[in-house]
């Protein structure tokens, strides 16, 4: 199951902090960062523990995966190296962040709305995310942030759903008469199928606008396309060669 939105997108989100809470914590926050990198015996070593702070604190910073993703390029890959299957993709952009494989994959996008339709998939290490909770809050910073038309989306706007791969969350988006966007964040454990060597989870963030229905803008992100082998029938597999041998 997803461990979503840190908790379920329907509850009632937590109240706002006051003033003096947002200075209190902010202070507490630089003063653990700036002991953390006084005492640490190296840069890895201090962005860890100063990451793990900041997780205490319920913060998304997360030093050291901050600076990778300001600082790794990505590479085009052929599209045989997709960890899902995307048989209609256009491009394939990979990098690797000290562990954590990241790809961004291209579907064609046959609407007029601005931006690419993206898959855009992390395998996750229990260093680059909180691997016992699913937030919507550090998924959106750790990708970038939400593309258009949903940059105003929050947890209390995702809808659910499941498959039997597990539970996953969308937003979604009408614009025109025929044309419907999706937002849709899902995390893949272990037990869902097998993962790049030495990562334990694969978070799955889609952008999809197509002319038809909510269904089709899903597709990409169905079961099909995300298990193991879900593209046989097209003759393509959804296993990296970076994957774990299947047992």
């Amino acid at each position: 199951m997803i461990g979503i939105v840190r908790a379920k997108a329907s509850e009632t989100p937590n109240p706002p902090l006051t003033r003096r809470h947002r200075t209190r914590r902010a202070g507490l926050l630089a003063s653990l960062a700036a002991l953390t990198f006084a005492v640490g015996c190296s840069q890895t070593d201090g962005d860890r523990t100063a990451t793990g702070l900041f997780r205490l604190l319920g913060s998304e910073r997360n030093p050291q995966y901050e600076t990778l993703e300001n600082t790794v390029q990505y590479t085009i890959v052929p599209a045989s190296r997709t960890m899902v299957s995307a048989p209609n993709a256009l491009v394939v952009f990979e990098r690797n962040l000290a562990g954590a494989i990241e790809q961004r994959i291209v579907l064609p996008n046959a609407t007029t709305v601005r931006g690419d339709n993206v898959l855009h998939v992390r395998a996750q290490t229990s260093d680059s995310s909180r691997l016992e909770e699913f937030n919507f809050n550090e998924v959106s910073e750790r990708f970038g942030g939400l593309p258009a038309p949903f940059e105003r989306l929050s947890a209390s706007g995702l809808n659910s759903g499941t498959d039997s791969l597990g539970s996953f969350v969308y937003g979604s988006e009408t614009i025109g008469t025929n044309t419907v966007c999706v937002l849709v964040l899902r995390r893949l454990g272990v037990g869902a199928r097998p993962l790049p060597r030495g990562t334990r989870a694969l978070d799955v963030v889609m952008r999809n606008c197509v002319n038809g229905t909510v269904q089709d803008a899903l597709a990409p992100m169905s079961e099909r396309a995300l298990s193991v082998g879900g593209g046989s029938q097209s003759g393509i597999l959804t296993l990296s060669p970076h994957a774990a041998p299947q047992t």
